[in-house]
């Protein structure tokens, strides 16, 4: 069966033309090349770029008949929108519109003798869409069922959701989760990959099953993609991506405790700049921020003391004690990274030694100060 990328391509070579392919909220699934003298708006490449199209162009679309439209469809052109003329073939299946493929005909070139077999492309990629939505929300619920119900009851999940990433049940795992504009309207239409496994994991999060060895010496948000099959880098969307891995789990039985610190990795890295892997193993002291509530860790972590201090103490006094700690409480190789002198390293200490109550030459104490610096940011508004 042809992937909805053949399709795609097939569509466009059909009508020589440029072709996407959008689902019935004008989110993109595919799109074709274009040769360099081909006519292409900004509506094409807005929506290539941003994998979707404005509002008003969304109405202006709607408000020439494409949803009841039984076939084919000639659009006008319209400059205000930036709007070139368009042949939309709806792509049907049991009368209802999973989808719109749109090709650029500025001079209504496109011949009806193609129609037909166009309307047949399209309905090919109904019915894969159609039938790619029915076996996504199975797997949703298989993944679920995983990292939310008893291992016991997990168990046949856990087999299935295996075999559909083509997974052995022993072999090492991991969780991938992705915060991306867009992604996860395209989870269901997305080509399956070997050793991959897409989910919609929350609101606003795609998730993947990933074979550990595929992701494990990935690089960056660039190789990381590419592991997990978005190989067409947009980077509008790459630059605001946030990403996270879990920790590698023994099998797949075993994915909930992957999902959990996917889950912690995403938290922080949603306070990092966007484009940003965040994977469990660098994670340190924030790892716990996924093993107990956050109020029960604040008051474990945070005497009141501490919280007046991190709340009022200024930035100077603030980053002084976090380097002193980061270097194990060397006065000098502090001073020497802050470029300020011993003394005032010492006197910045007794600074924060008064106002927490901690004798900082104790080694418990500057590991409740270190963990309350850690992990404050995340408790406490």
């Amino acid at each position: 069966m042809s992937s909805l990328d053949d399709l795609v391509e097939d569509m466009a070579r059909l009508t020589d033309a440029p072709c996407t392919l959008e689902d019935p909220d004008f989110r993109l699934i595919g799109f074709s090349d274009h040769r360099g003298d081909d006519v292409v708006d900004s509506i094409r490449q807005r929506s290539i770029l941003q994998r979707r199209s404005s509002d008003d162009v969304r109405a202006w679309f709607r408000g020439q008949g494409i949803e009841d439209s039984p076939g084919p469809l000639r659009t006008p052109a319209d400059p205000d929108l930036g709007i070139v003329a368009r042949l939309c073939v709806p792509a049907r299946h049991l009368d209802r519109v999973h989808g719109y493929f749109w090709l650029i005909d500025p001079d209504g070139r496109i011949p009806v003798s193609t129609w037909p077999e166009a309307v047949r492309i399209a309905e090919s990629a109904a019915g894969l869409l159609n039938v790619a939505e029915r076996r996504q929300g199975h797997r949703d619920a298989l993944f679920r069922e995983l990292v939310e119900g008893g291992r016991l009851a997990a168990r046949e999940s856990a087999v299935d959701l295996a075999l559909a990433g083509g997974l052995d049940l022993q072999e090492p795992v991991t969780c991938v989760l992705l915060e991306r504009p867009e992604l996860l309207d395209q989870v269901a239409s997305r080509p399956s990959r070997a050793g991959v496994v897409w989910v919609r994991s929350g609101p606003g999060v795609a998730g993947a099953v990933v074979r550990a060895g595929l992701v494990g010496a990935t690089d960056g948000l660039t190789d990381l993609l590419g592991a997990l099959g978005l190989g067409r880098r947009v980077d509008s969307l790459d630059r605001v991506t946030r990403a996270a891995t879990g920790p590698t789990v023994p099998g797949i039985d075993a994915l909930a405790a992957a999902h959990r610190g996917a889950r912690v990795a995403l938290r922080v890295a949603r306070t990092a700049a966007p484009g940003t892997v965040v994977r469990w193993e660098s994670l340190g002291p924030l790892a716990l921020l996924g093993v107990t509530r956050d109020d029960d860790l604040e008051s474990a972590v945070i005497a009141p003391p501490v919280r007046a201090f991190l709340s009022g103490a200024a930035p100077d006094l603030l980053g002084t004690v976090r380097t002193w700690l980061d270097e194990a409480g060397s006065v000098g190789r502090t001073a020497a990274r802050l470029a300020v002198h011993r003394q005032t390293v010492y006197h910045r200490i007794a600074q924060v030694e008064q106002a927490t109550g901690y004798d900082l030459g104790r080694g418990p104490d500057r590991l409740r100060l270190h963990l309350a610096l850690e992990l404050a940011p995340y408790l406490t508004g």
